[in-house]
């Protein structure tokens, strides 16, 4: 059983011939970029639960609200958030001040070095001589203010945050600000990392699986940059294939352990542009893996990263899915990032593709880590608009909608709702009914920020749990590469943060934690006069510089319709010899021509060129100041 490939024939614009699309793929490119207003009021109806379901998810979610605030209090890891919250607030100085030298800290081996630093920077309180060296000790102060509170809370400078920190030994002297270090240190490393090895990560898992949990592991480690790095990612993911393989002793890909996997760290060029390199040198890796995952039958989940991978990543899955050493297998997976637009689209597309490959996929939904990235880039590119929503709420209603899609495709999916939101966890509950059987779906966390909320949903009803089974994804890595999943978890569309410093804070009433997102858009949209706008401090990339200019207009260069708009004008014009030379009056007849070629096809002219003298360009200041 196979289905085709993309046409990788070269092309004019130095991309392969986008392949014909079919018309569910068709309809995820057109919704890359949708005008939010057009897309809300089918989410909005989507979501909408009936009145009865609805009250019960939300006493539901009172409930686990209530329980993960209590556990907050409690001592161990669980508490530990809570315990710096309380300690040293976030939003102070002091709170950054801590994050910064903690920092520092998990960059030193030994314990000595660390406790010399520690009295070098605070107990002589000697910062002075350290301001205007580099590496500046708070050169990351902006941005653990943001991680940590989810917003900027001023202009951190180092001597303010050196008098933070005498501040600190004023009122309590050293075992306090040792205590601080000691926590924040703590909280960035045990706090989210299972492990730093995949031995370790295994071994600390053991605890929590015989509680009922399950783990789906992480190498820690960013996008590789050359081929030795995408070589040292795949050694990685195959030596912890063998050690979760050996693990899972025989369980399955449900109740046993699995791993996920980033395309990215196994091609330094993971990108639309090289096709033809992803398919002919990155696949091969992937299948690899995925053959390796089915002799251990643990499940291999190809995680999501930036929206304009998407639909190449979708390539691969579909490859992979009809490969024959691979059929009859259920374990591959594939994540759905609620947050784009695309997201229903590809949930459809999934459910044809289980069904067309006669498999019943694993699709964990989440609401998506890259948020900021996301519309940064849409702004610098000159995007029509943006992949993603730009409110939380907006992204909320996406992940009912998209989650009600998953459960009403039993046969082709299995589905993986990863959350750390009460309501949004209580309103899966409801939709997938009271009458579980095993296999149906699972929930997933974070290791080190979902233990409170699941803890009361992974065990038997008859000691208060919800008798639901959940998976822990587990960071594996040393602490040198813990910073960057941190910065993606923490700012993870502001979700995970107000989550941390909401529920630790007796002060924000428990029904505002578990509000219904459609309620809050239609909110929203009665305030606003329509469903849907847009947030009002992020405007459409084209009037990010406001009424003084428009922004330049760039093109999508991963959306199959544009490349294909491309590949059509130039060959409207195969033959036309373009000419490009100065405007201004001068006489280019008699100077020399360059030829323009093709970069992707040095076989190829495009045309001639000739460049502009420094008589050219005084004739255009000349011109330009007679205007």
């Amino acid at each position: 059983m196979n289905t085709p490939t993309p046409n990788l024939a070269s092309s004019v614009t130095g991309h392969p011939t986008p392949p014909l699309a079919s018309p569910l793929r068709a309809a995820i490119t057109a919704l890359t970029r949708r005008p939010e207003p057009d897309l809300l009021p089918g989410l909005v109806e989507q979501a909408r639960l009936d009145p009865d379901a609805d009250e019960t998810a939300q006493r539901l979610a009172l409930r686990i609200a209530r329980g993960v605030r209590e556990r907050a209090r409690e001592s161990g890891r669980a508490g530990l958030v809570q315990g710096l919250l309380q300690e040293f607030a976030l939003s102070s100085s002091e709170g950054v001040a801590l994050m910064c030298l903690a920092e520092a800290l998990l960059r030193i081996p030994d314990a000595a070095t660390r406790d010399a630093l520690i009295r070098d920077k605070i107990s002589t309180g000697n910062w002075q001589s350290h301001l205007g060296q580099s590496p500046s000790l708070f050169v990351n102060a902006a941005t653990w203010g943001l991680l940590l509170t989810g917003r900027l809370v001023a202009t951190h400078s180092d001597v303010g945050l050196g008098s933070a920190l005498r501040r600190i030994v004023g009122r309590g002297g050293e075992p306090l600000i040792r205590k601080g270090v000691d926590m924040a240190m703590r909280l960035m490393g045990e706090q989210f990392v299972t492990g730093e090895t995949i031995a370790q990560a295994l071994s600390n898992a053991r605890k929590r699986e015989a509680e009922g949990f399950r783990y789906s592991y992480d190498m820690l480690g960013e996008a590789a940059m050359t081929a030795r790095d995408a070589e040292s990612y795949l050694a990685a993911y195959e030596a912890a294939i063998h050690a979760i393989g050996k693990a899972s002793a025989g369980r399955g890909i449900f109740d046993g352990p699995g791993i996920s996997i980033k395309l990215s760290a196994l091609h330094p060029r993971f990108s639309r542009a090289q096709v033809e390199r992803v398919m002919s040198e990155l696949y091969p890796c992937l299948l690899q893996l995925a053959e390796l995952a089915r002799r251990y039958d643990i499940g291999l989940n190809v995680d999501a990263e930036e929206a304009d991978r998407l639909e190449l990543s979708l390539d691969l899955l579909e490859r992979l899915c009809f490969e024959p050493t691979l059929a009859g297998w259920n374990g591959i997976g594939f994540v759905i990032q609620a947050y784009q637009k695309r997201g229903p689209a590809v949930i459809d597309w999934l459910v044809d593709l289980g069904r067309r490959s006669e498999r019943r996929l694993m699709i964990r939904l989440v609401k998506g880590a890259y948020w900021d990235g996301e519309i940064k880039r849409a702004q610098i590119d000159g995007q029509e608009g943006y992949p993603v929503y730009t409110r939380k709420a907006y992204t909320d209603v996406a992940y009912v909608a998209c989650a009600k899609k998953l459960l009403a495709a039993p046969e082709q999916i299995y589905p993986q709702f990863a959350t750390h939101n009460a309501h949004t966890l209580a309103v899966v509950y409801t939709l997938a009914g009271p009458d579980y059987r095993d296999g149906q779906y699972e929930f997933q966390c974070l290791h080190g920020m979902g233990e409170p909320l699941y803890e009361q949903v992974v065990g038997p009803a008859s000691e208060g749990k919800l008798g639901r089974p959940c998976r822990i994804y587990a960071p594996v890595g040393t602490h040198d590469t813990l910073l960057a999943y941190l910065v993606r978890r923490l700012l993870e569309n502001g979700a995970n943060t107000s989550f941390v410093n909401r529920i630790a804070s007796d002060a924000v009433p428990l029904e505002a934690l578990v509000q219904n997102p459609v309620h809050t858009v239609e909110v929203l949209a009665a305030q606003e006069g329509r469903l849907g706008l847009p947030h009002p401090a992020i405007v459409l990339p084209r009037d990010l510089y406001g009424a003084g200019r428009v922004n330049s207009a760039g093109l999508d260069l991963a959306n199959e319709t544009q490349l294909a708009a491309i590949e059509a004008a130039f060959a409207a014009h195969p033959a036309t010899p373009w000419a490009a030379k100065p405007l201004l009056g001068v006489d280019a007849r008699a100077a020399p021509l360059q030829t323009v070629l093709n970069p992707a096809d040095h076989r190829d002219v495009v045309g001639t060129c000739r460049e502009a003298t420094p008589d050219d360009v005084q004739a255009a200041l000349a011109c330009a100041s007679e205007a």
